[in-house]
């Protein structure tokens, strides 16, 4: 087949009822797709946080985490704390949420972690709405010795 011929043919096809209507259908797909993105669908990926360089932070306590806004309007945050020291002493974290009105919920925890590399893990969720836009959590890390807390950082949020 010589290529004018093949050219006239591939314009025939491009030409088609059927093809207009597949191409059409394949850029209606494509715009719901970038429509449900856009409007956060039913999906949320979890962003990862960690209180490692903030006022929160002190050795031996490394606290870290996701978080995530799911599509009942609620934010799930989930803390983890691992004893990052082989001193004998643990590694612990409190939590507490930071309200869109300035105030602060009380402190969830301890939670603390015993033994070298050892995590321990939990998950708060609270409405969205409720929560400050920008900064929605606090964390405070602790070295812990014989049940002692031995130092501690400030409470600070992990988002800088």
């Amino acid at each position: 087949m010589s290529h004018t011929k093949s050219l006239r043919v591939l314009l025939r096809a491009r030409s088609h009822p059927l093809y207009k209507r597949t191409a059409i259908s394949a850029a209606t797909g494509a715009l719901a797709l970038v429509a449900v993105v856009a409007t956060g669908g039913s999906a949320h990926a979890a962003t990862s946080w960690s209180a490692t360089g903030t006022q929160a932070d002190v050795v031996g306590a490394y606290a870290y985490g996701t978080i995530e806004n799911d599509a009942t309007g609620r934010t799930k945050v989930r803390v983890v704390i691992r004893d990052s020291v082989s001193d004998g002493a643990s590694g612990r974290v409190y939590f507490r949420w930071r309200f869109i009105d300035g105030s602060k919920s009380g402190a969830f925890g301890p939670l603390t972690a015993s033994g070298y590399m050892v995590e321990k893990s939990a998950t708060y969720t609270e409405t969205r709405s409720r929560l400050d836009t920008w900064d929605p959590f606090e964390v405070k890390e602790c070295r812990v010795d014989n049940g002692q807390e031995v130092a501690c950082g400030s409470w600070d949020t992990p988002f800088q």
